[in-house]
C-alpha cells in the first residue's frame, strides 16, 4: 500500500504542492526506517530460533572482539600514553622545536587530545 498524506499549509495551491512533496518524502523515509527495523527484528528472531551451536559461535566471536578491544585499549595506554596528561614543553630547551615534538607525539597514536595554552595564561590542568 502507498501511504498518501495531504498536508495543508494554508498558504494557497503553490505551497500546497510543496507541502505534498514534503509529506511524500517524509513518508518514504519513515517507510525505509520501518523496513530497516523489521529486518533487524527478523535477524534477532532468527537468532532466537537458531540452534545452540550458532549461539555459541556468536558468543565466541563476540568474546574475541571484546578481547581484541581490551588489548587495543591496553596498547594505547601502555605504548601511546593514552589516559595521561603530559606537557611537551616541560624539560625542553628554550630554543627546542615544540612543533616537531608535537608532530612526533601525534604520530604515535591515531587519537590525540591536545590542549593549547600560552605560558602567560593560568594553567587550569
Amino acid at each position: 500500500t502507498t501511504l498518501s498524506i495531504k498536508m495543508d499549509l494554508g498558504f494557497g495551491s503553490g505551497n500546497q504542492i510543496l507541502g505534498n512533496a514534503a509529506s511524500g518524502a517524509l513518508a518514504k523515509v519513515a517507510k525505509a526506517h520501518e523496513e530497516a527495523i523489521e529486518d533487524e527484528i527478523s535477524k534477532y528472531d532468527a537468532l532466537l530460533n537458531s540452534t545452540d551451536g550458532e549461539l555459541e559461535k556468536l558468543r565466541e566471536r563476540r568474546l574475541q572482539q571484546m578481547k581484541q578491544a581490551q588489548l587495543q585499549k591496553r596498547r594505547w595506554r601502555d605504548e601511546c600514553g593514552h589516559g595521561r596528561y603530559s606537557s611537551l614543553v616541560d624539560g625542553m630547551e628554550a630554543d627546542a622545536d615544540v612543533a616537531k615534538a608535537f608532530f612526533q607525539a601525534a604520530k604515535t597514536s591515531e587519537r590525540v587530545v591536545v590542549h593549547f595554552y600560552r605560558p602567560a595564561s593560568a594553567r587550569i590542568c
